[in-house]
């Protein structure tokens, strides 16, 4: 008896299991690196409202990003973050990616540190990807002054 529940329950779990649709459309992946300098960065211009349009975009083409992808696969970047400047140790990190930016401040003859969160992210559109760097405290984010490199992977 205990046999045939059994096997009641796996036609049961099958079914459920076949009642499912799923598409696979291979694994073709295809990588691209960005060497994103200081002078690729785009202040976006909008109004000087404080939180309004304040970031800095890098564009740069991308023929992997089809329609095709765009409907059924997936883009996905990474920046590398250097941790250890003395001994130039890194890892990649998936976009998006919020780190703390140390800014000095000045004001009234006392110099103070404040910590920013900055978040690195990423939009795409066919043969388009775009880097953005925003501060998320609302001000405009510092210039940018050395070079990134950000990892664009597509999935089809």
């Amino acid at each position: 008896m205990k046999l045939f529940k059994f096997i009641i329950g796996a036609l049961a779990a099958s079914m459920l299991i076949q009642g499912c649709t799923r598409e696979y459309y291979g694994s073709n992946v295809y990588t691209r690196f960005y060497p994103v300098t200081p002078s690729d960065w785009q202040k976006n211009e909008g109004p000087t409202v404080p939180g309004a349009y304040n970031y800095f975009y890098a564009q740069f083409e991308n023929p992997d990003i089809t329609d095709a992808v765009i409907e059924r696969g997936t883009v996905q970047a990474y920046i590398y973050a250097i941790y250890d400047f003395s001994k130039n140790l890194g890892s990649w990190n998936p976009l998006p990616y919020v780190y703390p930016y140390e800014a000095i401040i000045e004001e009234g003859g006392t110099t103070s540190t404040v910590v920013i969160p900055e978040n690195t992210r990423f939009e795409f559109e066919p043969g388009i990807v775009t880097f953005i760097i925003q501060d998320l405290d609302g001000h405009d984010p510092e210039e940018l002054t050395n070079t990134m490199t950000i990892k664009v992977s597509v999935t089809i």
